[in-house]
């Protein structure tokens, strides 16, 4: 081949990469898998819409573009254990920070970030048991923090790929129309690949709907199998320690002191692990001896809490969690209401009525929002749950 035909050759290839690379970035901006969180939080504000990425994993700088554009008078800062808490719960505007602190070193960069530009009247704070862990990371940032939900790189190019490969990933009529994208299980315009393909994602108060819960085949944690090998092999968040690191209270009281500094009121609670897990945990308790020491420590330090580790002091029911640690929305209205009962800060706050309500009618269930599914909730645990 001659030099000009292969200059003209490569040319030609480096062209079409470019048109298919160009084509797929348009298309995924179509159906906001590549635009800023301040493009996606507006239009699901204004749709309802439910946020899904499959690329653009940042939850901390998400939830902070959500506060910034909702300025909500309550909100939950934890784990992606604080998900389930509902805007529908409370008598006044709210927002789910969940998952944007996932160590205590997180949250209180996270809230360094938020007070710039908002200060709500009040915080529910729920911290995990293994953020005391001495062998849990505390990091305050985290490589993720960095994705901007438009930027392009060798990894994100290889995901496009993958699904493309995997699922039918392109729908040629979004490129048309795409004022409403639909998924499986609900009414609601979807954003990003996991809200179109697995009705999974943020709704717009920052909360989570897991899609698997109206699929009638088992999901992953089917019968708390995953949790208890978690808990036998004593890894993933249920690693064994006889004794708590004295740096993590460190890391809480500044939290605290930096919520008091601003005149912050703050709840702090423990979330529950299911009925099963929590006894699975008891017969092993000289593994886990670091968690009565920390519940321990803080009632020493007279520190105010809420313990809901041992989800039986409310309701024992398996059927009312999601896996084997993470509480549905009925759980965690129960835990809301009976915070607010025992809290004169916290009650001017909360919906009792509304939360008496899904507490009679969907005992026994994890998801409260009917009104936005097409699908009754499923017994995807396998446990012989009457859903």
């Amino acid at each position: 081949m001659s030099d000009k035909k292969f200059v003209i050759a490569y040319i030609s290839i480096i062209s079409i990469l470019v048109l298919i690379v160009t084509g797929i970035l348009y298309y995924l901006s179509r159906i906001f898998e590549h635009n800023s969180f301040e493009a996606i939080i507006q239009r699901q504000i204004i749709n309802n819409s439910l946020y899904g990425t499959a690329l653009n994993e940042n939850v901390f700088a998400y939830k902070l573009e959500l506060i910034k554009q909702s300025k909500p008078k309550v909100i939950a800062l934890g784990s992606s254990r604080v998900l389930q808490l509902r805007e529908e719960f409370f008598n006044t505007s709210f927002i789910s920070a969940g998952n944007a602190m996932n160590t205590l070193n997180e949250g209180q960069y996270f809230l360094e970030k938020m007070l710039k530009f908002h200060q709500p009247e009040l915080i529910l704070l729920g911290l995990d048991i293994w953020w005391f862990h001495p062998h849990f990371p505390n990091n305050a940032k985290a490589p993720y923090h960095s994705i901007t939900g438009t930027n392009i790189n060798y990894a994100k190019l290889i995901d496009i790929i993958k699904l493309i490969y995997k699922q039918n990933f392109f729908q040629f009529s979004y490129i048309i129309d795409n004022h409403f994208i639909r998924n499986p299980y609900t009414r609601l315009d979807s954003l990003g690949l996991n809200a179109m393909h697995k009705s999974r994602g943020f709704l717009k108060d920052g909360s989570y709907i897991y899609g698997e819960i109206f699929e009638s085949y088992p999901t992953q944690d089917a019968r708390f199998q995953d949790t208890l090998e978690r808990i036998n092999q004593g890894t993933r968040k249920f690693e064994y320690a006889s004794a708590i690191d004295d740096s993590r209270l460190t890391s809480l009281l500044n939290i605290m002191n930096t919520l008091h500094k601003h005149n912050i009121k703050v709840i702090i609670f423990f979330p529950p692990v299911a009925p099963s897990i929590y006894a699975a945990m008891k017969e092993k308790e000289m593994e886990y001896q670091y968690v009565n020491e920390l519940f321990f420590t803080l009632q020493r330090l007279k520190i105010n809490f809420f313990n809901y580790h041992n989800s039986a002091i409310l309701h024992n029911d398996n059927c009312e969690f999601i896996d084997g640690f993470h509480g549905g929305d009925i759980f965690y209205a129960r835990i809301l209401r009976n915070m607010a009962e025992k809290s004169q800060t916290l009650m001017p706050y909360v919906n009792i009525l509304y939360l008496n309500e899904i507490i009679d009618s969907h005992a026994g269930k994890v998801f409260s929002k009917d009104n936005i599914s097409y699908f009754y909730e499923q017994d995807f645990l396998s446990l012989g749950c009457k859903k």
